[in-house]
């Protein structure tokens, strides 16, 4: 796993967002990381041992102890611009004396969300722009106090979503840095047939203990992971380019169009066609 540290400025810690194409492997930040995506024909995005289905206008909220590689799902590449930030470090002495400072060890975990749309939780995305769009104003007309109060309702705002308790989140932790071969080289490889013993093999592990961990860590067996990486890719596709359903279906790695379809409303309760139908996103346009 590569540990990539951000040097984040002490008297005003968060950084300037900027055009970006995520790092190829998984990685680790010593910050907190937000991310917005401008462009995209689709792309996953594993953190931890979590999937999710990006696309353009999603937002990503990522804690320094969460490893994470975002995969494109085309050959052409996705604009993300990136923040990062110490929030409590940022807030420290400006939050009002009445107020209880965020629980970042919430933010984190199996039962944490990392990643939201426009679509269900608009609020979100419209701060992050916000911020974005104030942070790359020129350094002097920066407003601290305008970033300050977005990056406050940011996290109040996201705490909302964030689990009840905090102390479960850590579960796995532990399986899942034994795992982190396997898990990077799914993201490679996940169009390809992948099997098991290999991916055991690149753990050091034999397949009783591999099986083991992985449940443990993940929440589901392998083949079941990787059906599901393969399904989320498929889902950034069908809503995100025009490609026809079978040269998706070929392109994730699904032996057969029938296997495809069944594995697909299995895990979205609807046939590709009308996954599509219903979530086919608008072209979006590069900020000027």
């Amino acid at each position: 796993m590569f540990y990539a540290p951000i040097d984040l400025p002490a008297d005003f810690p968060i950084t300037h967002p900027g055009f970006s194409r995520p790092p190829e492997y998984a990685h680790l930040h010593n910050c907190f990381e937000i991310g917005f995506c401008w462009e995209s024909t689709g792309c996953v995005f594993q953190i931890g041992g979590k999937i999710y289905s990006c696309g353009p206008g999603s937002v990503t909220f990522i804690n320094d102890r969460e490893y994470h590689i975002l995969t494109n799902a085309t050959l052409e590449n996705s604009v993300w611009e990136f923040i990062n930030l110490d929030p409590v470090a940022l807030l420290m002495g400006w939050i009002p004396p009445e107020e209880r400072m965020f629980n970042l060890d919430r933010l984190s975990g199996h039962a944490f969300r990392n990643v939201y749309s426009e679509e269900d939780a608009p609020e979100l995305v419209r701060l992050v722009k916000l911020l974005l769009l104030e942070m790359k104003k020129e350094p002097d007309k920066i407003s601290q106090s305008c970033v300050r109060a977005l990056v406050w309702a940011i996290f109040t705002k996201l705490n909302e979503y964030a689990p009840e308790s905090g102390a479960e989140l850590q579960q796995g932790s532990k399986e899942i840095c034994l795992l982190y071969p396997a898990l990077n080289h799914i993201s490679k490889y996940y169009t390809r047939p992948l099997d098991i013993p290999t991916l055991a093999a690149k753990c050091n592990m034999g397949l009783t203990s591999f099986r083991k961990h992985f449940k443990t860590g993940i929440g589901m067996l392998p083949l079941e992971y990787i059906n599901s990486y393969r399904l989320k890719a498929a889902a950034t596709l069908l809503k995100n380019t025009s490609r026809q359903i079978v040269d998706i279906a070929y392109h994730t790695g699904f032996p057969t169009l029938s296997h495809f379809n069944r594995s697909f409303k299995k895990q979205y309760a609807c046939t590709p066609w009308f996954y599509r139908a219903k979530h086919r996103q608008p072209e979006k346009q590069l900020p000027e």
